[in-house]
């Protein structure tokens, strides 16, 4: 099979436990050598008919350099992995995801070569991947109603609760949800924004110049997915960006 090493931690002296992503199986985790890559397609064999498999023959495709990863695409992948593991189900093949990460993490290595890294193109390359993720879990959002049954109208103002939809502002259903505990956003979105947002799928300009709002919208669609625990690859990012700012104080 063909998969990702998402994540690994030392098991015995001279092997580890992965979390591969695989195009046939989706999710699988076992015990192989360690050392494998990340952000490289792996070839490799599983055995074993417990949820932990054995891997063996593990090769990593040779067409991929295996030096590590650096600019600000490291943290785009590293987010990427950490919201599979812990959103995705053991052994649940879903190929069409696995090809829009395998997209994905192609442009985001290509980006963190080039001498110009370009924050537009890698913040969409996260937008598109978190849609592909959304739609294999059951949660596209609906940019055509609302989440009372209605037509999103173009001159009403929404905001986002996840467990329903866009509610209009002024529905009393905002206030009802934010009484039993459901996050509602602090952010407005005007309705022909969001009709427009929903065309976004044929129309990749759209999509780049609502690149913030779906950025706004996406994560917060992702918190609730993820129970609102913190990501360790979100820390991460926030530290890199303090040290970079720390940096050009000093310079």
């Amino acid at each position: 099979m063909t998969g990702y090493a998402l994540h690994a931690r030392a098991y015995q002296e001279k092997r580890a436990i992965y979390q591969f992503f695989t195009r046939e199986f989706g999710m699988v985790h076992g015990v192989g050598v360690r050392g494998v890559p990340s952000f490289v397609p792996i070839a490799l064999f599983a055995t074993g008919k417990n949820a932990l498999k054995t891997f063996s023959q593990i090769q990593p495709d040779a067409q991929f350099a295996l030096s590590p990863m650096t600019g600000r695409s490291q943290y785009a992948l590293l987010y990427m992995n950490e919201v599979l593991c812990r959103l995705l189900v053991l052994e649940n093949a879903c190929p069409m995801l696995w090809q829009a990460y395998h997209d994905e993490v192609l442009i985001l290595r290509a980006l963190s070569s080039a001498q110009d890294e370009t924050m537009p193109m890698m913040k969409a390359a996260l937008r598109r991947f978190e849609r592909a993720l959304f739609a294999e879990l059951g949660v596209s959002i609906d940019f055509a109603c609302d989440g009372l049954g209605g037509a999103i109208i173009h001159d009403e103002y929404y905001r986002f609760v996840p467990e329903m939809g866009f509610v209009p502002i002024r529905s009393t259903a905002i206030h009802q949800a934010a009484d039993v505990g459901k996050r509602v956003s602090r952010v407005a979105y005007l309705g022909a924004d969001l009709l427009l947002m929903g065309q976004a799928g044929d129309e990749p300009q759209i999509f780049a110049d609502k690149l913030d709002e779906f950025g706004q919208l996406q994560k917060e669609v992702m918190d609730y997915l993820l129970e609102y625990k913190p990501l360790n690859s979100r820390k991460l990012w926030r530290q890199s960006l303090g040290f970079l700012t720390q940096q050009t104080q000093q310079s």
